[in-house]
Formats: structure tokens, sequence, C-alpha cells
């Protein structure tokens, strides 16, 4: 049969002894023996034991903490630049401006002889180059009439200088007109005081359409037959030019 044996192991030379009473002495350790049976008969095998049985699974150890993060690799190299796009079409064009012009002047008294009739205003320094008048496209025909050669949008500016010898208030008119007759809505009436000896200037402008060979004149009229348009000759001291009745200037604007 098979028994268990419990003995003693002596401390100093290991020699097994059996335990008393008391157990194994002080200083010596116990030890279990296994008793197996008997051999079996010769020639036989002898009966094995019974197998053990299978320990519990252990438990799984803890996750292993992660690893940091290798270094970002270097940026590689730029692409090459495309091709730059076919160039687009030229545009049209635009409409060619010449920018003609015109500047004149007068140097004459103008009279008005005949009260409440409608005078032209005249001009007598017209050639271009000549006494500071210019002239590209725009020309003075027949002393008052301002021709433009060519169609278009024109700013016509003028300043009169004008002056009376009699006593009380009068009045002058002055307006536009196109290819000899009137454009509505273009006078301006200024009335001068007494007889002072004061001159009055009249400037201002007008914006006007015109097709080519059109004529522009300036005109006046006055109930008082001492009303002038008035020029002044060159004086000295100091010396200073003289004063035209009459200045004109013509510029295309489109």
């Amino acid at each position: 049969m098979n028994g268990r044996v419990r003995v003693c192991v002596r401390n100093s030379d290991s020699t097994l002894y059996l335990p008393g009473k008391q157990g194994c002495r002080k200083g010596d350790r116990s030890l279990t023996l296994e008793a197996q049976g008997p051999a079996g008969p010769a020639g036989g095998p002898g009966s094995a034991g019974a197998a053990g049985t299978t320990g519990a699974t252990g438990t799984g150890g803890l996750t292993g903490l992660t690893g940091t993060s290798g270094l970002t690799g270097a940026t590689g190299a730029s692409g090459l630049t495309g091709a730059t796009g076919a160039t687009g079409a030229t545009g049209a064009v635009g409409p060619a401006f010449s920018g003609y012009y015109g500047a004149f002047y007068d140097t004459s008294i103008q009279t008005n002889p005949v009260a409440n009739t409608a005078r032209a205003v005249t001009l007598n320094e017209v050639t271009d180059g000549q006494n500071g008048a210019m002239a590209n496209g725009v020309s003075v025909v027949s002393g008052s009439r301002i021709t433009l050669a060519n169609a278009g949008i024109y700013n016509i500016e003028f300043s009169i200088q004008i002056d009376k010898s009699d006593s009380g208030n009068d009045d002058i008119d002055i307006w536009l007109a196109e290819n000899g007759a009137n454009v509505s809505w273009t006078n301006t009436t200024q009335t001068l005081v007494g007889a002072t000896a004061e001159k009055y200037i009249a400037a201002w402008n007008f914006m006007v359409s015109a097709h080519a060979g059109d004529y522009f004149e300036l005109m006046w009229s006055s109930p008082d037959t001492f009303m002038r348009l008035v020029t002044v000759p060159a004086n000295v001291s100091p010396a200073r030019p003289g004063v035209p009745s009459v200045i004109v200037s013509v510029m295309q604007v489109r």
C-alpha cells in the first residue's frame, strides 16, 4: 500500500530519523516521504499511478506600455512648377481720341449802335501759332463762327469784358447759337449799374454735342446803346499785357 511517513533531517549531517513525541529536534527540519506499494510480479508491468488533475490557468499579465512615436521623416522636395498657360487674346482697340482744340480772342471794342439787336461776338486773333492763338480741328469762320471739323463732345468756354458810359441800370444778354439758330435755355442776363466806369466780366461755359462741320456763335444784345464789349491796351508801371474784349477756348472732351 502507499502511505506517507514523516521523518526528521538532522541539520548537521542530513541523517534521517523518526521524530519523537516532541517532534524533530531544535534546528532540524521535518520531511514527509511518500511510500509506494510493493512491486508487481516479475515480468509484469507495475500499475501506473493515477494522473493528477490539470491546474487552473493563470491570469494574463498586464499589457505593456505603448512605445513613443518615432521622429517624422524629412519633407520631400517640391515638385516642378507647371507650364504657364497660354496668353489670352488681345482685347479690341478702343476708339481713338484726337483731342481737337482751339484758343482765340478779340482785341477790338464791340459796340451796340442799335438797341435790342442780336449781335454775334467777333474774334480777330484766330490763326494757329500767331499771337497766342491755337487751332487743331477747330477754326473761326466769318469772324464769329466757331467751326468744328470733327464730330464729338466739346466744351466751349468764354470770358467777355463789358462796360457802359451812361447812367442808370442796364441789362446785357449773352447766349449760344448753333448753325445760326438759338440754343434753348443758354441765355444769361447781367445788369450793369450806373456810369461808374466799372468793368464787368461775363464768364461761363457750354457743353455741346457736334456733328462734323457744325458751327457755334456767342450772341449778345442790350437795350442800352452805350453797352459795349471793351478791350484795354497794354499798359506800363508796371508793364502788363492788354486785355482782350473776348477770350474763347474750345476743347474736345469725347
